[in-house]
């Protein structure tokens, strides 16, 4: 399986309604997901508003997860998305994401705001996904795709090839 991480500043929201319109909402923290797009957005915008001088409000992420060798679904995905997000220490971003899930490629778009619940904010100064990044991914990854429930490869080992 080949992944990458494309990390990029966004000035604001709007993108979450694009998104909408084109991928599964599939997940969401400080953030109601069953509501309309614009609402989100306005959601977000009141969270980044305690920051008034704040140019760019969001972090936008691209998870892409290529070349996958068991069918991942949607709840196999927010389960790797959410143990990416706390092992990278983001748990606590306001933040939406989508999935595209196909057969064996698989992309993950995350919405962060930058701004915490607290009204702490997160630099971009160093964006760009690092190996730690990829290495908390990889991890995440292989907790779903090598548990045997998961994974029909695994269940049809024999005993004695275990």
């Amino acid at each position: 399986m080949k992944m990458t991480i494309e990390e990029l500043k966004i000035e604001n929201f709007d993108l979450i309604k694009t998104l909408s319109q084109q991928y599964i909402l599939a997940n969401g923290s400080f953030i109601e997901i069953n509501i309309p797009p614009t609402q989100i957005i306005d959601n977000f915008n009141t969270l980044s508003g305690t920051r008034p001088r704040l140019k760019s409000l969001g972090i936008y992420i691209v998870i892409s997860l290529k070349n996958i060798y068991i069918k991942l679904n949607q709840q196999l995905c927010i389960q790797i998305v959410n143990q990416y997000i706390h092992g990278i220490g983001w748990h606590d971003l306001q933040y939406i994401c989508f999935f595209d899930i196909n057969p064996s490629n698989v992309y993950i778009h995350i919405v962060f705001n930058r701004v915490t619940p607290e009204g702490k904010l997160i630099d971009i100064k160093y964006l760009g996904a690092n190996w730690q990044q990829y290495e908390v991914l990889r991890q995440s990854c292989s907790r779903i795709l090598e548990n045997p429930a998961n994974n029909k490869y695994l269940q049809s080992r024999c005993n004695c090839c275990s």
